[in-house]
């Protein structure tokens, strides 16, 4: 079937059964935003997207020196399904946390103000971020084209952080093949209808590439992700719910 994404008509491509992956990890500490937040105020949220794992094993791959499999696994990022088993639960606390950046050229990035005599230097503006404190693993699900099965084993195998660069997390036990979850409530809303749950869910806004795109081989990193021309933002469905407290807030995968 169709699909018109930003006016313009995707045909579904015909895609080869993908093999499945699946890797737990234990976090030593944990940061994901929300993707429609913003960098310096970023909200919290127990899993992470698929866009997230898919380009963190690319990653990974660069960073161990193997970026011939890196740009194949970047290639097909399209033809990739991911599913994410979300942790027992994570304690969410605010910190504030310092951000240095560049002067722009211009002055406040206007021309007709004339070119900034501090370019070139750093200004240090303050932040706040989502910490969580996780309980239990999260495992993620891979499903990708037969051609990639050794490098998505390396890179799980090698993934040291998942989300952000200071989320360092611990693979638990091995990475093994398996078939794709059937119980995991890990789905866009659309899907999520079909599915038969009694549970308490969420529902939160997640990033994923598009199905029938190729991705660009250069990610234009400044932009949020899914407001580029291969990602997308879509509503998923998580068991579980949030509580709020004085001093943050907690998510509880049963509640």
């Amino acid at each position: 079937m169709a699909r018109i994404i930003n006016n313009r008509t995707v045909v579904p491509e015909e895609l080869p059964e993908p093999v499945w992956h699946s890797a737990a990890y234990t976090f030593h500490s944990y940061a994901y935003r929300d993707p429609r937040s913003a960098f310096a105020s970023g909200i919290g949220v127990p899993v992470v997207s698929p866009t997230t794992v898919i380009l963190g094993i690319v990653s990974t791959l660069f960073s161990i020196g193997d970026a011939d499999a890196a740009k194949r696994l970047l290639a097909t990022a399209h033809q990739c399904e991911v599913v994410v088993d979300a942790p027992n639960g994570v304690v969410f606390y605010r910190a504030f946390h310092q951000l240095r950046r560049f002067h722009t050229y211009y002055n406040n990035k206007d021309p007709k103000k004339g070119v900034n005599p501090r370019y070139g230097f750093t200004t240090i503006n303050q932040g706040t971020r989502e910490y969580g404190l996780v309980d239990g693993s999260m495992t993620l699900y891979i499903g990708a084209p037969a051609e990639h099965r050794n490098a998505i084993e390396t890179g799980l195998l090698n993934l040291r952080h998942i989300g952000t660069s200071d989320s360092l997390c611990s693979l638990v036990a091995s990475v093994e093949r398996c078939n794709k979850p059937e119980r995991i409530l890990y789905l866009p809303i659309s899907e999520a209808s079909q599915a038969n749950s009694s549970q308490v869910a969420t529902i939160i806004t997640l990033s994923r590439f598009i199905r029938n795109r190729p991705v660009l081989q250069t990610l234009p990193h400044w932009k949020m992700t899914g407001n580029t021309d291969d990602t997308e933002l879509v509503p998923f469905v998580i068991p579980g719910g949030f509580q709020g407290t004085t001093r943050g807030r907690v998510y509880r995968k049963k509640m």
